[in-house]
């Protein structure tokens, strides 16, 4: 069990990633410093490098929170006792839920690669372990004869790819919750497979 410390650790970096994120799309990963971020928090710089090495850092530091965050919640998906469809749908429910809370910092990491070549293996590698992942549920319901495709790894990419583009639209609608977004994505793939 954490501590309220620990807690209050991760939430602080996380605010840290957050508002890194936002100043990169805003001015751009170069033209944005560790001193940019630190003065919007009221952070001393010295605060920020607590919790990161470098701007490179939090940048290889986004990706990882968004693919441990994702992993995390499709293996919690995979490990229920749901059928094929409905972890699909949860897959994707919560795939889409997800981007949309932290819409700016997958925005940041799927516009800009500016890490070095270990950093950029070791993001690859993470984007692959949630990759095969997704690809398991779809394995899964192909076997048991709940989706109909000739091809499981084009339908992840079909899939995948459609929701991955959220970040580069989304903005809060009137009229049109999170949930609903979410629904429609998830219903509208799901027919790719089922019909």
């Amino acid at each position: 069990m954490s501590s309220f410390r620990e807690e209050r650790a991760v939430e602080k970096k996380l605010t840290i990633l957050r508002m890194a994120a936002n100043l990169f799309i805003q001015k751009g990963y170069y033209a944005t410093t560790i001193e940019d971020i630190a003065n919007e928090l009221r952070m001393t710089k010295g605060a920020i490098y607590y919790y990161v090495n470098s701007k490179e850092d939090l940048l290889f530091q986004c990706h990882t929170l968004v693919a441990t965050k994702c992993i995390e919640n499709l293996q919690e998906i995979i490990e229920s006792n749901d059928t094929s469809l409905k972890k699909l749908e949860k897959s994707i429910e919560s795939l889409v839920l997800y981007i949309i809370e932290e819409n700016a910092v997958f925005n940041i990491i799927n516009r800009h690669n500016m890490l070095s070549e270990e950093l950029h293996k070791k993001v690859l590698l993470q984007r692959d372990s949630y990759e095969e992942l997704f690809e398991s549920v779809l394995e899964d319901g192909k076997n048991d004869g709940s989706f109909h495709t000739e091809n499981v790894k084009l339908a992840k990419l079909l899939i995948l790819g459609s929701i991955n583009n959220i970040s580069t639209w989304y903005k809060p609608r009137e009229g049109q919750s999170n949930k609903e977004i979410a629904n429609f994505y998830s219903k509208n793939l799901i027919k790719v497979l089922t019909e």
